[in-house]
């Protein structure tokens, strides 16, 4: 398995056309929409400073709150899967536009699955902190040390009315 996230981790590298610095202030978005598409909220979670904010739609969360959140989403959407459609990198910020996929398999707040597939749209901004150099330089490029360096990002979703429909949302909300 390890050789298959491996290869679809370069497939995506390339597909995004990143340059290696570019790459390297994205790594802790790429690395927390990977954890999060094996199921491991843990990984994820290790993506973000201790101090980071993250500015939702709903609500604001700190790493336990998105913690809280994404093992919430994957038991109500045990197949969740996030997929970059765009990134691009303007200094220490990095915004990208991701689509989530699952199936409503599982109860939330007391309402049975509904067993619908399901899509939604989001674009994040997410502010990384600046880097830090981990290794002398090596081979022509300079290693840079992003783990838990995501500070605070900001999500605006465009499908509430979808969140409606599975009744996660009054309509008066929407």
């Amino acid at each position: 398995m390890s050789q298959t996230i491996t290869t679809t981790r370069v497939q995506e590298e390339r597909e995004l056309a990143l340059s290696t610095l570019d790459m390297v202030v994205a790594r802790p978005i790429l690395e927390f929409v990977r954890a999060i598409n094996v199921g491991d909220v843990d990984l994820a979670i290790a993506q973000l400073a201790p101090e980071a904010l993250h500015h939702g739609g709903v609500s604001n969360y700190t790493p336990e709150g998105v913690r809280v959140l994404f093992t919430m989403l994957r038991e109500v959407f045990p197949d969740l899967r996030l997929d970059i459609c765009q990134l691009q990198v303007e200094g220490k910020r990095v915004i990208s536009r991701i689509v989530a996929t699952g199936t409503h398999s599982g109860s939330y707040l007391g309402k049975p699955p509904t067993g619908q597939p399901v899509a939604w749209e989001s674009v994040d901004i997410a502010e990384v902190e600046a880097p830090g150099r981990a290794q002398a330089e090596t081979g022509g490029a300079l290693d840079y040390d992003y783990r838990r360096v995501l500070k605070r990002f900001w999500e605006l979703w465009s499908d509430p009315e979808l969140f409606k429909r599975l009744g996660f949302i009054p309509g008066i909300m929407c």
